[in-house]
């Protein structure tokens, strides 16, 4: 092991040894919500928390923190928000672009109005592209009734070995959901 490595080690082991089992365990907790679930820094995070860096650091390193933010922000739902976001910045520039086009009419400018003619056909030809994006991602997020069910099943069965008595306080709650997204999804 590196002499980094050993020092990490050190500083998460030192840490451990001033808080209790429990006390440490909801720090680093906490910490892995600020990070994976918030979206804030390492730094951000352990400033808040009154840590290390080096001790932030090496919990998102041994726990595979990055990847999970990073498995969490790639989602369509992300993907389609950001294209949407994308096609109005687009259509802006063609708005403003076609008030050139209408200026260099106005004022009998031919040159002009022919290159605002062709950037505005550029920018159309993206939102185009990126409209057809969208319309791919809006299809690949949508789900079944079946799948829905499927993954519920999975989840309340997981929840019923978990904690019974939890399970069967939140029945009304299942058929609840399941009839509301059956008349959703039809």
């Amino acid at each position: 092991m590196s002499k980094k490595g050993i020092k990490r080690k050190n500083a998460v082991a030192q840490k451990k040894k001033q808080l209790p089992a429990a006390e440490y365990d909801k720090l680093k907790y906490a910490a892995y919500q600020y990070i994976v679930m918030q979206g804030l820094t390492q730094k951000q995070t352990a400033e808040l928390l009154g840590v290390t860096e080096v001790t932030m650091s090496a919990w998102a390193k041994d726990n595979g923190w990055r990847d999970q933010r990073q498995a969490r922000q790639a989602t369509t739902e992300t993907d389609v928000t950001n294209t949407k976001q994308i096609i109005r910045l687009l259509s802006a520039e063609r708005l403003e672009l076609e008030t050139q086009i209408r200026g260099a009419q106005t004022i009998g400018d031919a040159p002009a109005e022919l290159e605002y003619r062709k950037k505005a056909r550029v920018v159309s030809d993206e939102i185009s592209k990126h409209n057809k994006v969208l319309q791919s991602l809006e299809k690949e997020s949508r789900y079944t009734l079946g799948e829905l069910i499927n993954v519920m099943d999975d989840v309340f069965k997981a929840l019923r070995e978990y904690d019974e008595e939890l399970f069967m306080k939140i029945i009304p709650f299942q058929e609840y959901y399941v009839r509301k997204r059956t008349i959703d999804l039809g």
